[in-house]
């Protein structure tokens, strides 16, 4: 019986077509449609009397968003609509609707409310409600 040698080469390269055909089987334009889930990047800062809260929403006009403010907490929600157009092929950009909330440390005071949205970045920034204070911890003395 006589042996034959192959090209290890001649493997790679069969599995490496294997690959990409199951790659193009299995991606289809309706995953294209679906984008990732939107949730917007937020800083939150405490500064002196005021919170500010930094919001990335690049695309978004400021009639898609509204904040609230209730006791200690801020909600944003919005709603980034898609492209329109044609028929997605690759789609990183997430679309939909998103709501934050966040239940802060102070008592916030509704009626200071400002926000303004520039170059996609939302700025909200609230007072903190009279009467809530900050205070620091000092060191507990000997014997008490």
């Amino acid at each position: 019986m006589r042996r034959t040698l192959t090209d290890p080469m001649d493997d790679l390269l069969d599995l490496k077509g294997r690959l990409y055909r199951l790659l193009d089987e299995s991606f289809t334009f309706a995953q294209a449609e679906s984008a990732p889930s939107f949730s917007p990047p937020v800083d939150i800062l405490a500064s002196g009397e005021e919170v500010v809260i930094l919001v990335e929403l690049p695309g978004m006009s400021r009639d898609e968003v509204i904040v609230e403010v209730n006791g200690a907490i801020v909600t944003i929600s919005g709603e980034r609509k898609p492209e329109q157009g044609g028929a997605y092929y690759v789609r990183e950009r997430p679309a939909g609707s998103f709501r934050r909330s966040f239940s802060l440390a102070w008592e916030l005071d509704p009626d200071s409310v400002s926000a303004s949205l520039d170059d996609g970045l939302l700025q909200v920034t609230v007072r903190r409600r009279d009467g809530a204070r900050e205070i620091g911890v000092g060191h507990e003395q000997e014997g008490q």
